[in-house]
């Protein structure tokens, strides 16, 4: 009879305390912390301090539900415990959260008198997550202010709605938001309105399980909506949340890949970005989301995944708040429900609404995003590693514009066979436009001027989603992508016919995007083991006659 193993496995809890102590200074760096200073409590560096920017950004102080945590949570290695100065600051926070709120009740995130839907909903559920953990430490002035500003942001939000998009995240955070403002003022109106944002979330989920962003699915993008959901659970109860989330977190299984990363380029958003916090609030009850939790800790640690040690400023507090919640329920359940893995076997799971495919061999994982035009995602499983990315054509016009096939249309022609995969469409010129300064002066002229009439200010929003997110012109030049599914790996065949005269150049890319999406493109260490092409590039004087191009990749030589 073999010793019994005296191996102990690390808590849970443990990944993410040693990732929340590691980030706090960074935090408080980014503060001011000074008393008499004129933007005392304002988190937001870059206006503060560098004095790089003209107005401060309301999300930041959402770092001070953060803080606020740290202030109210004893635990290992927590010297930030019950400290009288940390919650000094914490209430020059609040003081500046207060201040920089508009009249009307909402808030600013990307340029003044934008009127964002999301800052209001995020900074307030997140204000809200940081007065539930001080229990009263705010000074009665302080918290009367407090009160009175949540009773205006809820106030906005009950007669505001996402009007340039659905976006499925931003609609949860409102809804918890509400209800988090129906505990502070006592108000039963705004429970009221948060389940019609619930509502529409729901009635827009897919049957295949995911959420909907700018109308596809984005694995990611939904990690982090995924939170504010779970929130909602907590704080209300409502069975059609957890159903809900079931089959999210069913959807969501099946896009972890066998390098612990997560979702990119061949999903609607590109987003790589893992928040824990919904999966471990979830564990409890939901096999799935107990099996994400087991599978992606790693993930948080190293990084597979864009993590708190990946993302910039902009992602910083929302991630941190998550790692948050995912410690705090790590350190509250009883036990952690028997985790239920996607299925084992090899197969093909097809998600026609999403434009997703996946397939299963013995040796591999093949994620292609259909929707995407073919974008390709090949993981060897066995190694652990991903061995083959190839996200489509991408080349310049004359006249320096980006053309691509990559470009999200679910409903392209797709034949599906037991080993096969066809998909086709067209090629798109793309816009990726960047500020300069004379087009910054005349937005900036704009927000601070005709900008401040609500209707303008709502075209503006809608006028940027279209350039930055929709904006797209059809070109005479399309693809048909042939995909083959072999035991040992796949072989990719490419037709691209059509009017190349106006190519300057034409060539695969391994990894690239073509929408505008800020919290996208963060570094993945899989990132290292692809390569760009240099024998790709295609004569564009052919196309007229079709190219093509053929490669074989077998994982047994890789």
């Amino acid at each position: 009879m073999s010793a019994p193993s005296t191996e102990t496995r690390t808590h849970p809890s443990e990944t993410y305390r040693k990732a929340i102590l590691d980030t706090a200074t960074r935090v408080l760096s980014l503060m001011d912390r000074e008393r008499l200073s004129p933007t005392r409590g304002c988190m937001d560096r870059t206006f503060w301090a560098w004095k790089f920017t003209d107005f401060p950004g309301s999300r930041f102080q959402e770092g001070l539900c953060f803080l606020s945590f740290l202030w109210a949570t004893e635990f290992e290695g927590n010297q930030y415990y019950k400290s009288p100065k940390l919650l000094e600051w914490i209430i020059g926070g609040f003081e500046f959260w207060i201040r920089i709120q508009r009249s009307a009740g909402d808030f600013d995130e990307a340029y003044p008198n934008e009127r964002s839907l999301a800052a209001t909903a995020f900074t307030t559920h997140y204000m809200c997550e940081a007065w539930r953990f001080l229990d009263g430490a705010l000074p009665a002035g302080v918290e009367r202010k407090f009160q009175e500003a949540v009773q205006r942001a809820a106030e906005w939000l009950c007669k505001n709605d996402e009007t340039h998009g659905f976006l499925s995240n931003h609609l949860a955070a409102a809804g918890t938001a509400l209800l988090h403002a129906t505990f502070v003022t006592n108000n039963p109106r705004f429970a009221e309105r948060s389940r019609y944002f619930l509502d529409k979330i729901l009635a827009h989920q897919s049957d295949e399980g995911w959420y909907e962003e700018y109308g596809a699915a984005d694995p990611g993008y939904q990690t982090h909506g995924s939170y504010y959901l779970a929130r909602y659970l907590q704080l209300s109860g409502d069975p059609r949340v957890a159903a809900s989330l079931s089959s999210a977190c069913e959807f969501l299984s099946h896009f972890v890949h066998p390098d612990k990363s997560l979702g990119g380029e061949y999903t609607s958003r590109n987003t790589q970005t893992y928040y824990p916090a919904a999966f471990e609030m979830l564990a409890g009850h939901c096999g799935h989301a107990a099996w994400i939790c087991e599978e992606m800790r790693p993930a948080v640690e190293e990084l597979t995944a864009a993590g708190l040690g990946t993302v910039d400023a902009w992602n910083l507090f929302p991630l941190l708040n998550n790692y948050v919640f995912a410690w705090l329920a790590t350190t509250q359940f009883e036990r952690q429900t028997e985790p239920k893995a996607p299925p084992t076997k090899p197969g093909i799971v097809y998600f026609p609404q999403a434009g997703l495919l996946k397939v299963r061999k013995r040796r591999y994982d093949l994620y292609v995003g259909l929707g995407k035009g073919g974008v390709i995602k090949l993981f060897d499983r066995i190694r652990g590693t991903l061995v083959y990315s190839n996200c489509g054509w991408v080349g310049k016009l004359n006249n320096g514009k980006t053309v691509s096939n990559q470009w999200n249309v679910p409903e392209r022609p797709v034949e599906l066979s037991r080993n096969e995969i066809r998909v086709g469409g067209r090629f798109y010129q793309i816009s990726r436009p960047v500020m300069s300064p004379f087009k910054f002066l005349g937005f900036r002229v704009f927000s601070l001027s005709l900008g401040r009439m609500p209707k303008l200010a709502y075209w503006l929003k809608k006028l940027l989603v279209k350039v930055l997110i929709y904006k797209k012109r059809e070109l005479d030049l399309e693809f048909t992508r042939r995909i083959v599914c072999r035991e040992d790996g796949i072989e990719v065949h490419d037709d691209l016919r059509g009017d190349g005269r106006k190519l300057a150049s034409l060539g695969l890319g391994d990894v690239f995007t073509t929408i505008h999406m800020g919290s996208s493109r963060y570094f993945v260490p899989n990132e290292l083991r692809t390569s760009e092409g240099t024998d790709d590039a295609i004569d564009t004087r052919q196309l007229t006659d079709g190219v093509q191009r053929s490669y074989r990749i077998n994982l047994d030589a890789a």
